[in-house]
């Protein structure tokens, strides 16, 4: 036998430039240059112009700091939808918004002037409230760019332009025309550190330390006492409270119509409560009663106590509102400062009494603590009633209570005028039309519905003012001499036009009110209060701003009905869970009061983002995840692929363990790819495709899981469900082409003939394969697709994969047929490497082309394994022997020798003496 030749330079391995290692930190900016360099995202969102469009408005985070992984969860499940919508087919366009008032901007600014802010105009603290904002607006736009974004970057909207501002003003005058926004004075959460109002949506609750204490409040009053039974010791009954502070303005003790209440005997005295919490109350106080006298809540209306320390009644009025869930079923009722009790108080026209002044100090009205914290004075109103004989017991609770999401200051509720939007208002009825549009609205998930229609259904008119400077002014203003509003519709618009030509909100305060008000305007105002000294000496602006909620909830107004590509209604807004009493609550009450429909047709909400043990993220306890550093030192295509890993629907965890989950996974997909781009180097898709019909049955069952994969991924992105998207990718990339396909084909692609049907069929399936996998994962995976791009050998490339179509699969790849025999065939495959790694462990063979397969089946099995056109190549060894019998997979060390070319084992190596050394198969590829 001559000398063997070197046959390696015949075999076809697998050549690309894609490389290997992914250098994330350093590609993903130099793609992001590119995408801006060359206008992808302008080209994207308009290149499906006239077509269907896609609605689709970014809920705006607040312009105060960098972003948090929640806001890189947000932003990226928002790109997905954008980028796949428009690969779709649909024109979506993406205009990122910042919410820019608002009290934590305009406390900052204060702060940091501290005493200098005596001496600054108004106009000055605007100017640097809207500084602040736009440095926050310009470092979170570049944090999301980093994360792979792409939006209309350069023309985005916010909260604070003169146009947004404009239309605000606008939307607030369009609801009072139709009578839904009126002036009250009702009691509402009150943050005395930051002296303004706040709406439900910005309350949270946090525990916090209360006095409880139980107080009596005697009865002296003939016929009250008559309603009792007469009894023959003096008589009290029982209140029960965690806020003493209030008690100086109380008016009223509600009980419940329809509970029963007894006189109980101490021993020495006589105390009523209601019979269901006798147990309780006898624990709490330590005493022990004699049921004596009982009654129905409603036999005492309007009955009189007299208050512990102070010279006048307490009104006995009845409520639904009172409870046996604790307490003594008697309850304080102050209607300067409880919701409930305020509602009462007016039905019984209780005197409202409300001694507390903006900054949370008692007012002359409390002379005895004139100036003191409220919270402060708790302990000396217990001394006081302690001292006058009506205290019962005083312990310390810790319970619910509620905050200010932003300073996180304890609240109180305080009677103050303000502005509304009624929602209950007879004629209009908001709420109830509100509730009805619910029904039209798609969730995702679905059980986003039940907890939208609690918050919606329960709660409270919407207070739109706030008593400070750096927002909307709500366009109103004071008669000086009768300190009655003019508000008026015309004037409101004219303040809209000022404002949105001449310069924003800081033309409301630096014009004269007669540049807005007519005479017209003063006329009809004068007839409406019936009051001839209105206006005769002039007007001052109104001071209260509209709720930062209300700027953000008229996007639907300022943006979806504004902007170049977008529309009304909305196709979906998105946003955290939080945001069903915030943002979602908001917009769709606001376009309920203009437009009479919701301004979204879908809601998507997201979870939270928790620790790996499922704790809250916080500084303090050192368990962040920050985007920022994730994106600089393993790339932000790892917050990408984070975002789809779990379930959203859900909060979602993410700490070292998930990220090196999901980082493994990125490079198993990214390894994956650098193969399907090797093995088609020298294929060019334009000349050298085979058709359906001629490829083998490996080939079209790998056709087959693709059309798989592409249903399966395609129903996801269409209904939202995103983790699904990570776990198909996944399983295809590392079962059917890693592990399968690719494991397969590796003979096929080194060894066979370059330019023969069965090697430029199988190139064909992996250049189709690479060419959807990068237009599937895009939306995801969004620079690894656009790296891929680059490497693929398309003829008519684009300057992005974003500016190609999602792609649709032939019909006849979704071969049934196929599938179903392949999963016999992948059965015996899998039992065959059983089989072979117990020869391998028992040092028989290496590598498993050292072995022959001696295969027994029957029956159907039987027929399609002889049916099999190269079963040796499938299996991965280098003989096969079927037999006819029960079921079994036998191995041996195959016969012959080894090809120095391809490795396979043959009893006919050297049989071409020109070619020694090889098998028939490689003498066939070499001619």
């Amino acid at each position: 036998m001559s000398e063997t030749p070197d046959y390696k330079s015949t075999i076809r391995l697998p050549q690309t430039d894609f490389p290997m290692k992914g250098d994330l930190p350093i590609k993903e900016p130099k793609i992001i240059d590119n995408w801006i360099d060359k206008k992808i995202y302008q080209r994207m969102s308009s290149k499906n112009k006239g077509k269907k469009k896609f609605v689709f408005p970014d809920g705006p985070p607040y312009a105060n700091g960098g972003i948090h992984l929640g806001h890189a969860l947000n932003k990226t499940l928002k790109d997905i939808i954008v980028k796949y919508k428009n690969m779709r087919g649909f024109q979506s366009v993406f205009i990122p918004g910042w919410d820019c008032h608002g009290l934590p901007i305009e406390h900052k600014v204060l702060k940091d002037l501290q005493a200098k802010k005596i001496t600054k105009t108004d106009q000055e603290i605007l100017a640097l409230c809207r500084e602040e904002a736009t440095k926050w607006v310009n470092v979170q736009r570049e944090d999301f760019k980093r994360l792979g974004i792409l939006a209309d970057w350069e023309n985005p909207y916010l909260t604070m332009q003169p146009a947004y501002e404009a239309e605000e003003v606008r939307e607030f005058a369009r609801s009072y025309s139709k009578g839904l926004i009126y002036r009250g004075v009702k009691p509402v959460y009150w943050n005395w550190v930051l002296k303004t109002a706040l709406a439900d949506a910005e309350i949270e609750y946090h525990n916090h330390k209360s006095p409880s204490i139980y107080v009596k409040f005697n009865i002296t009053d003939a016929a009250t006492l008559a309603k009792l039974g007469n009894p023959t010791k003096a008589t009290s009954i029982v209140i029960w409270t965690t806020t003493p502070w209030t008690l100086p303005a109380n008016t009223g003790i509600a009980l419940h119509p329809e509970l029963e209440y007894a006189v109980y005997d101490t021993g020495s005295e006589n105390l009523v409560i209601a019979k269901g919490l006798k147990e309780a109350f006898e624990k709490d106080n330590g005493l022990n009663l004699t049921e004596g006298f009982t009654f129905k809540g409603q036999s005492l209306e309007l009955g009189k106590a007299r208050h512990p320390w102070i010279d006048r009644d307490s009104i006995f009025v009845l409520g639904d509102h009172v409870s046996l869930d604790a307490g003594t079923g008697a309850v304080h009722t102050a209607p300067g400062h409880g919701a409930d009790d305020f509602k009462v108080g007016l039905k019984y026209k209780l005197p409202i009494i409300n001694p507390v002044d903006d900054s949370g100090l008692y007012t002359d009205e409390v002379p005895e603590w004139k100036g003191i914290n409220i919270f402060k004075a708790n302990p000396l109103v217990v001394e006081k009633i302690k001292e006058s004989g009506h205290l019962i017991s005083h312990k310390e609770i810790e319970h619910s209570y509620p905050h200010c999401w932003r300073s996180k200051a304890p609240l109180i509720f305080r009677t103050t005028p303000q502005w509304f939007i009624g929602l209950d208002l007879e004629g209009s009825n908001i709420r109830a039309k509100t509730m009805k549009a619910i029904d039209d609205i798609k969730f995702v998930p679905q059980w986003g519905e039940a907890r939208f229609r609690a918050m919606m259904e329960n709660r409270p008119d919407w207070c739109l003012s706030r008593q400070r400077l750096w927002g909307v002014p709500i366009p109103v203003f004071t008669c000086n001499a009768t300190g009655e509003t003019l508000a008026d519709v015309d004037v409101m618009m004219k303040v809209a036009d000022v404002i949105e030509f001449e310069g924003g909100i800081s033309a409301f305060t630096s014009n004269d009110p007669t540049k807005f008000i007519t005479a017209e305007a003063v006329e009809k105002a004068r007839k409406q209060l019936g009051n001839p000294a209105f206006g005769t000496q002039g007007f001052k602006h109104g001071r209260d701003i509209l709720d930062v909620w209300f700027d953000s909830g008229v996007c639907h107004a300022a943006v979806q009905k504004k902007r170049d590509g977008m529309g009304f209604p909305a196709d979906l807004y998105l946003e955290g869970s939080d945001q069903h009493r915030g943002w979602f609550n908001t917009s769709l009450l606001s376009s309920m009061c203009t437009n009479g429909e919701t301004p979204f047709k879908a809601l998507l909400t997201h979870g939270f983002t928790l620790d790996s043990q499922g704790r809250k993220m916080s500084k303090s306890l050192g368990n962040t995840v920050e985007p920022q550093e994730v994106s600089s030192k393993s790339g932000a295509e790892i917050i990408r692929l984070w975002t789809t890993y779990g379930d959203y629907g859900k909060d979602i965890a993410c700490g070292k363990t998930e990220l090196d989950r999901v980082t493994e996974t990125y490079r198993r997909i990214r390894n994956s790819m650098r193969y399907l781009l090797g093995a088609t180097s020298d294929f060019d898709p334009s000349k050298d495709m085979v058709p359906y019909e001629k490829l083998t049955w490996v080939d079209k069952w790998a056709l087959s899981r693709l059309a798989s994969l592409h249903k399966e991924v395609t129903e996801a992105y269409d209904n939202y469900e995103f983790y699904k998207i990570y776990h198909a990718l996944n399983l295809f990339f590392t079962v059917d082409l890693s592990a399968t396909y690719m494991d397969v084909l590796k003979d096929r692609l080194y060894t066979w003939k370059p330019d023969g049907v069965a090697r430029r069929g199988s190139q064909t399936v992996l250049y189709y394969m690479a060419d959807y996998l990068i237009r599937m994962m895009a939306p995801v995976l969004s620079f690894l697709a656009e790296e891929s791009y680059v490497y693929l050998k398309a003829p008519n490339k684009e300057d992005s994969v974003f500016l190609l179509d999602y792609p649709e699969l032939p019909k006849e790849w979704a071969n049934t047929e196929i599938a179903g025999k392949f999963e016999d065939y992948l059965k015996v495959r899998g039992d065959s490497q059983k089989v072979l790694e117990g020869l391998r462990s028992e040092k028989v063979i290496g590598a498993s082309l050292e072995a022959k397969l001696t295969i027994s089946a029957e029956g159907d099995l039987f027929t399609k394994l002889q049916n099999y056109a190269d079963l040796r190549e499938f299996l991965i060894v280098s003989a096969v022997e079927l037999k006819n019998g029960p079921y079994k997979i036998e191995a041996a060390k195959a016969p012959g020798e080894k090809c120095v070319r391809c490795w396979v084992y043959s009893t006919e190596i050297s049989h071409d003496p020109k070619h020694p050394g090889i098998c028939p198969k490689c003498v066939e590829a070499l001619t």
